[in-house]
């Protein structure tokens, strides 16, 4: 009888393993309805974004639904003129420009950090990718590159919010030099005034960080 004990709760304790594991399967491999209900209103505002440049202005597709804060992010800056004046500190040619340093030679924050969101499915694979600086993992605040060409080796190091909206807005990108600066960039999209709305304590923490950064 005793075996007999011991085989059922042996048969018991693995069934109870069996489900713990098909759970942990199913959280790793779905997403919540409440992750889907998040990512489909990231997509719902098709955000963009126009930078306007002393060289032209240059159009992209903001992706909220890969990189929903760092956009967010992104976003909150432009519309309060963060960079405004600021210039292209860094052109490889035929690679990449840099901007969005308020120092203007690498070393600039908001005074806020963004943690990365990279998604295998956005890559560097193509040019003309938006993508955040960073000095490391994690350190993601108001600094931007834009690639002139795929660049692979990027691949996973970088977070992308970004990618141009056409080969026009490409060869625009190609002209700008060192010191060339960003007029403005002016947010666009539907119900756009809505978007911020989504990221109350994070908008909170941006506006207290940067309102120190600019009183030093």
């Amino acid at each position: 009888k005793r075996g007999m004990f011991m085989k059922k709760k042996m048969v018991i304790l693995v069934s109870i393993l069996m489900l713990l594991m098909a759970t942990v399967v199913n959280a790793k491999g779905k997403k919540s309805k409440e992750e889907k209900k998040f990512e489909k209103a990231m997509q719902g505002f098709q955000l963009e974004a126009v930078i306007k440049t002393t060289k032209g202005e240059i159009s992209f597709y903001l992706y909220p639904e890969a990189a929903p804060k760092n956009v967010a992010s992104f976003v909150f800056l432009a519309k309060n003129d963060f960079y405004n004046g600021l210039k292209f500190f860094r052109v490889v040619p035929n690679g990449l420009v840099q901007g969005g340093d308020p120092a203007e030679n690498g070393t600039g924050t908001t005074g806020y950090l963004i943690p990365d969101e990279i998604k295998k499915w956005l890559n560097f694979d193509v040019e003309g990718i938006l993508a955040m600086s960073n000095s490391g993992p994690n350190t993601n605040s108001s600094q931007f590159f834009i690639t002139m060409q795929a660049m692979k080796e990027l691949n996973g190091k970088y977070t992308i919010i970004g990618g141009i909206k056409s080969r026009e807005d490409l060869s625009i990108l190609r002209t700008l030099r060192e010191n060339d600066k960003i007029l403005n960039i002016d947010i666009k999209g539907k119900k756009i005034d809505k978007f911020l709305d989504y990221f109350p304590d994070e908008v909170s923490e941006w506006e207290s960080k940067l309102k120190k950064t600019s009183n030093q």
